[in-house]
């Protein structure tokens, strides 16, 4: 099913920052309605981890996250299409609150993860709620749930990655240049802060170790007409409509 929606595998990362991304503004919005959650917003962020020994990599956000029965729902179901049932539902609702409680759903852009990796491990726990909950796949119709007693606030979607195969157009997600061009191509006009840890040689020889943003954070009517280029725009729609056709 996702080989034959995607033909290029770098969307992956496109797909899982978009969803972190959503989980942030939805956190944003239900602090600002529930006056009940008691939740931290003061640095609100999507998190980049790479463990190069392990070729695991991990996206993670402190956003609104999924309770167990949303994991269900939303992760559970092979090919769920949350974008299809966005559209419908804002077709058949003209509240405008109502509608941004669809925000944060995943859809068929989690499955893209797939093609990329041999088996994908979700730590989530919903805001206000004590527990959380692990989601385990290796993207062939099955997957194992369970509860765990803690976890942090938000969604973590870890990634154990397949060899890189040039031939294959599968490259090597571990390696900082890849991550840094992606975001830069798909992700760089998101508000939340993408951070990553990376290495950097020291005057001494040493390597430090260092976290930076990788994108922009630049709205795009921000910047001037000749700086922005038909992908970008095209990108841009794409994550505000949630419209991946």
């Amino acid at each position: 099913m996702v080989h034959s929606i995607y033909s290029n595998k770098d969307v992956f990362l496109r797909e899982l920052i978009s969803n972190a991304s959503d989980a942030l503004d939805k956190l944003r919005l239900e602090s600002l309605v529930d006056k009940d959650l008691q939740v931290d917003t003061a640095d609100l962020h999507i998190e980049i981890e790479v463990d190069k020994d392990a070729r695991t990599l991990t996206v993670r956000d402190n956003g609104i996250g999924m309770s167990r029965d949303e994991v269900v729902g939303l992760i559970g179901t092979i090919a769920k299409s949350g974008t299809a049932e966005l559209l419908r539902t804002l077709r058949e609702t003209k509240d405008a609150a109502a509608s941004q409680e669809l925000i944060g759903q995943f859809g068929v852009g989690f499955y893209a993860t797939f093609m990329v990796a041999d088996k994908v491990t979700l730590l989530t726990r919903r805001a206000g709620q004590a527990g959380g909950t692990r989601w385990e796949s290796t993207g062939e119709g099955t997957y194992s749930i369970e509860a765990v007693d803690t976890a942090p606030q938000g969604t973590s979607v870890t990634l154990h990655l397949k060899p890189a195969d040039d031939e294959d157009n599968l490259h090597d997600y571990t390696a900082e240049w890849t991550i840094r061009e992606i975001v830069k191509r798909y992700s760089d006009f998101i508000a939340w802060p993408i951070r990553m840890t990376v290495e950097k040689p020291g005057e001494d020889g040493a390597t430090t170790r260092e976290e930076q943003t990788l994108n922009s954070m630049k709205a795009l009517w921000a910047r001037a007409r000749d700086e922005v280029d038909e992908a970008e725009y095209k990108e841009f729609y794409r994550h505000v409509a949630h419209d991946w056709a």
